[in-house]
């Protein structure tokens, strides 16, 4: 039997049993978790489903077919279906209506609905670019503003940076690194990845902590150092991992 949950509108799994008690032994899946299994007629909170009430909440996502008997879900529409009316394909179900469309998604190299969509190199890539920016130009901005207190401009050929001055570096570098830990803590993404629709997961989909986010980070200084090797290596695994997500166990992923 699989086990599917919903998180922040995105549909994870399949899940197998283990997987799934694993996630509620942590407090990952709680009593309010969305949650569906082969054989429910409907989407259910896990606290109803785990004391057997006969009532059930259905994700508006997910829809249930008007007036269809107990059986399987398409992948693709999410509405019942007896088996002999359902083709599959690997761990999918699709009725006749949605294999157009589900096999254009396959053709196209799109996920599957209820698989995770990987980030790959290049958009990863122009995520990164856009962070970069914004750094940029927040730093000069402190840097033009601060400088003359410090006895240093930049448009006076004949100034020069005292030991005073050089103390505005740390707090620059502080400030990158609580950029990615602040945004990738509270919302799974720096600004920008959430331009380019991306988000940091963690490989069993969950949420990343600040603490995993600082991890990240210091992991991500490891990926540059070694001439940027750490990033190449998105574009050579299935789940596109870099070197920092396999370090920290983490997925980025397109919402």
């Amino acid at each position: 039997m699989h086990w599917y949950y919903v998180e922040e509108d995105i549909q994870i799994g399949p899940l197998t049993e283990t997987e799934f008690e694993d996630l509620v032994r942590v407090g990952k899946i709680n009593s309010k978790t969305i949650v569906w299994h082969d054989g429910l007629n409907d989407w259910q909170s896990y606290g109803s489903l785990r004391k057997g009430a006969s009532p059930s909440v259905v994700s508006p996502a997910y829809p249930v077919a008007a007036g269809a008997l107990p059986g399987l879900r398409c992948t693709e529409c999410r509405r019942e279906f007896l088996p002999d009316e359902l083709i599959r394909y690997q761990d999918s179900w699709i009725c006749n209506n949605c294999k157009p469309i589900f096999f254009q998604r396959l053709r196209e190299g799109l996920a599957v609905p209820g698989t995770l969509n990987y980030a790959g190199f290049w958009i990863r890539f122009g995520a990164k670019m856009i962070d970069f920016v914004i750094l940029w130009i927040v730093e000069m901005a402190f840097i033009l503003a601060f400088s003359p207190l410090f006895g240093f401009s930049f448009f006076r050929q004949t100034s020069t940076p005292n030991f005073a001055f050089l103390m505005v570096y740390p707090f620059l570098m502080f400030f990158s690194l609580g950029y990615a830990v602040y945004f990738v803590g509270k919302y799974g993404a720096t600004p920008g990845k959430m331009a380019l629709g991306l988000k940091i997961i963690t490989s069993s989909g969950g949420k990343v902590t600040y603490m995993k986010a600082l991890g990240r980070m210091f992991a991500e200084m490891l990926s540059g150092i070694i001439c940027y090797a750490g990033y190449i290596m998105v574009a050579f695994n299935d789940e596109k991992k870099s070197l920092h997500d396999q370090i920290c166990d983490t997925r980025v992923i397109r919402k």
